[in-house]
Protein backbone atom coordinates (compact mmCIF):
# COMPACT_ATOMS: atom_id res chain seq x y z
CA UNK A 1 0.00 0.00 0.00
CA UNK A 2 1.57 3.27 -1.14
CA UNK A 3 0.38 6.78 -0.29
CA UNK A 4 1.25 9.43 -2.85
CA UNK A 5 2.55 12.68 -1.33
CA UNK A 6 1.16 14.74 -4.25
CA UNK A 7 -2.35 13.38 -3.65
CA UNK A 8 -2.14 14.19 0.07
CA UNK A 9 -0.93 17.74 -0.71
CA UNK A 10 -3.80 18.30 -3.15
CA UNK A 11 -6.35 17.40 -0.47
CA UNK A 12 -5.21 20.43 1.60
CA UNK A 13 -5.66 18.92 5.05
CA UNK A 14 -8.62 16.73 4.10
CA UNK A 15 -8.10 13.12 5.33
CA UNK A 16 -7.54 10.42 2.72
CA UNK A 17 -9.22 7.16 3.81
CA UNK A 18 -7.57 3.88 2.86
CA UNK A 19 -8.23 0.18 3.22
CA UNK A 20 -5.78 -2.64 2.58
CA UNK A 21 -5.06 -6.24 3.54
CA UNK A 22 -1.75 -7.59 4.81
CA UNK A 23 -0.86 -11.10 3.72
CA UNK A 24 -0.66 -13.53 6.66
CA UNK A 25 2.13 -15.82 5.42
CA UNK A 26 5.03 -13.42 6.02
CA UNK A 27 3.63 -12.21 9.36
CA UNK A 28 3.15 -15.78 10.58
CA UNK A 29 6.75 -16.68 9.74
CA UNK A 30 8.14 -13.63 11.53
CA UNK A 31 6.54 -14.28 14.95
CA UNK A 32 7.10 -17.62 16.68
CA UNK A 33 3.89 -17.54 18.73
CA UNK A 34 1.52 -17.19 15.76
CA UNK A 35 0.26 -20.64 14.75
CA UNK A 36 -2.37 -19.45 12.27
CA UNK A 37 -3.52 -16.10 10.95
CA UNK A 38 -6.32 -14.73 8.80
CA UNK A 39 -5.55 -11.86 6.40
CA UNK A 40 -4.98 -8.68 8.41
CA UNK A 41 -7.60 -6.09 7.50
CA UNK A 42 -6.34 -2.52 7.71
CA UNK A 43 -8.60 0.53 7.80
CA UNK A 44 -7.23 4.02 8.28
CA UNK A 45 -6.76 7.54 7.04
CA UNK A 46 -3.85 9.78 6.16
CA UNK A 47 -3.68 13.55 6.34
CA UNK A 48 -0.88 15.95 5.48
CA UNK A 49 -0.40 19.02 7.65
CA UNK A 50 2.65 21.29 7.40
CA UNK A 51 4.96 18.78 5.73
CA UNK A 52 4.07 15.99 8.13
CA UNK A 53 1.85 13.07 7.15
CA UNK A 54 -0.23 11.59 9.97
CA UNK A 55 -1.48 8.05 9.42
CA UNK A 56 -3.95 6.49 11.85
CA UNK A 57 -6.11 3.42 11.78
CA UNK A 58 -6.75 -0.08 13.01
CA UNK A 59 -5.42 -3.55 12.14
CA UNK A 60 -7.68 -6.55 12.79
CA UNK A 61 -7.34 -10.30 12.33
CA UNK A 62 -8.01 -13.68 13.92
CA UNK A 63 -4.85 -15.23 15.33
CA UNK A 64 -4.31 -18.85 16.41
CA UNK A 65 -2.03 -19.29 19.42
CA UNK A 66 -0.94 -21.96 21.87
CA UNK A 67 -1.36 -20.89 25.49
CA UNK A 68 1.97 -20.32 27.25
CA UNK A 69 0.65 -21.83 30.52
CA UNK A 70 -1.67 -24.73 29.64
CA UNK A 71 -0.41 -25.43 26.09
CA UNK A 72 -3.97 -25.45 24.76
CA UNK A 73 -4.68 -24.03 21.30
CA UNK A 74 -6.97 -21.01 21.12
CA UNK A 75 -8.07 -18.33 18.66
CA UNK A 76 -8.15 -14.64 19.50
CA UNK A 77 -9.53 -11.72 17.51
CA UNK A 78 -7.05 -8.85 17.75
CA UNK A 79 -7.72 -5.21 16.98
CA UNK A 80 -4.58 -3.11 17.01
CA UNK A 81 -4.72 0.68 16.69
CA UNK A 82 -1.80 2.35 14.97
CA UNK A 83 -0.57 5.91 14.60
CA UNK A 84 2.46 6.87 12.54
CA UNK A 85 3.98 10.19 11.49
CA UNK A 86 6.05 10.73 8.36
CA UNK A 87 8.18 13.78 7.55
CA UNK A 88 8.53 14.85 3.93
CA UNK A 89 11.69 16.50 2.59
CA UNK A 90 10.09 19.97 2.84
CA UNK A 91 8.99 19.51 6.48
CA UNK A 92 10.61 21.85 9.00
CA UNK A 93 11.41 19.40 11.82
CA UNK A 94 14.51 18.93 13.91
CA UNK A 95 16.01 15.42 13.75
CA UNK A 96 17.16 13.97 17.06
CA UNK A 97 17.69 10.45 18.32
CA UNK A 98 14.26 10.23 19.91
CA UNK A 99 12.26 11.39 16.91
CA UNK A 100 8.91 9.74 16.59
CA UNK A 101 8.55 10.04 12.82
CA UNK A 102 9.73 8.31 9.68
CA UNK A 103 11.50 10.24 6.93
CA UNK A 104 10.05 10.02 3.44
CA UNK A 105 12.75 9.78 0.77
CA UNK A 106 10.62 9.85 -2.40
CA UNK A 107 7.18 10.91 -3.53
CA UNK A 108 5.40 7.89 -1.98
CA UNK A 109 5.06 6.33 1.46
CA UNK A 110 5.17 2.52 1.54
CA UNK A 111 2.93 1.65 4.48
CA UNK A 112 3.16 -2.14 4.36
CA UNK A 113 6.47 -2.61 6.28
CA UNK A 114 5.39 -0.12 8.96
CA UNK A 115 1.98 -1.77 9.36
CA UNK A 116 3.59 -5.23 9.56
CA UNK A 117 5.91 -3.98 12.30
CA UNK A 118 3.01 -2.42 14.24
CA UNK A 119 1.11 -5.71 14.04
CA UNK A 120 4.02 -7.91 15.09
CA UNK A 121 4.98 -5.67 18.02
CA UNK A 122 1.43 -5.83 19.38
CA UNK A 123 1.30 -9.64 19.39
CA UNK A 124 2.06 -10.99 22.90
CA UNK A 125 5.30 -12.92 23.43
CA UNK A 126 3.53 -15.25 25.89
CA UNK A 127 -0.11 -15.55 24.79
CA UNK A 128 -2.63 -16.77 27.36
CA UNK A 129 -5.94 -18.49 26.57
CA UNK A 130 -7.49 -16.52 29.43
CA UNK A 131 -6.04 -14.00 31.83
CA UNK A 132 -6.38 -16.26 34.86
CA UNK A 133 -5.17 -19.48 33.17
CA UNK A 134 -3.96 -21.89 35.87
CA UNK A 135 -1.62 -23.79 33.55
CA UNK A 136 -0.37 -27.36 33.92
CA UNK A 137 0.54 -29.11 37.15
CA UNK A 138 4.34 -29.37 37.23
CA UNK A 139 4.15 -32.78 38.91
CA UNK A 140 1.48 -34.79 37.05
CA UNK A 141 0.90 -32.56 33.99
CA UNK A 142 -2.86 -32.17 34.50
CA UNK A 143 -4.49 -29.09 33.02
CA UNK A 144 -5.54 -27.22 36.18
CA UNK A 145 -8.21 -25.31 34.23
CA UNK A 146 -10.06 -28.58 33.57
CA UNK A 147 -9.37 -30.67 36.68
CA UNK A 148 -7.82 -30.45 40.10
CA UNK A 149 -5.04 -32.75 41.17
CA UNK A 150 -3.84 -33.78 44.61
CA UNK A 151 -0.16 -33.14 43.95
CA UNK A 152 1.84 -31.31 46.59
CA UNK A 153 3.53 -28.51 44.66
CA UNK A 154 4.71 -26.63 47.70
CA UNK A 155 8.20 -25.34 47.05
CA UNK A 156 10.58 -25.22 49.95
CA UNK A 157 13.83 -23.32 49.80
CA UNK A 158 16.56 -26.00 49.90
CA UNK A 159 18.41 -23.99 52.54
CA UNK A 160 15.39 -24.30 54.85
CA UNK A 161 14.49 -27.93 54.07
CA UNK A 162 16.24 -29.08 57.25
CA UNK A 163 13.89 -26.91 59.31
CA UNK A 164 10.87 -28.59 57.73
CA UNK A 165 12.24 -31.97 58.80
CA UNK A 166 12.96 -30.62 62.28
CA UNK A 167 9.40 -29.37 62.79
CA UNK A 168 7.84 -32.58 61.45
CA UNK A 169 9.86 -34.62 64.02
CA UNK A 170 8.88 -32.39 66.96
CA UNK A 171 5.17 -32.66 66.15
CA UNK A 172 5.23 -36.45 66.55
Amino acid sequence: MNLKIAELKSRQGEPLPFRTTLEPADLKNRHQEIRGLTPVETVGEAVMLGGLVYVTGKLSADVDFVCARCLGPFRQHVQIPFQETFATSDADVQEDGDSDFHEVAGDEIDLEPILQEDFLLAIPAFPLCMEDCKGLCPTCGANRNEQTCSCNNQRIDPRLAGLADFFSKTEE
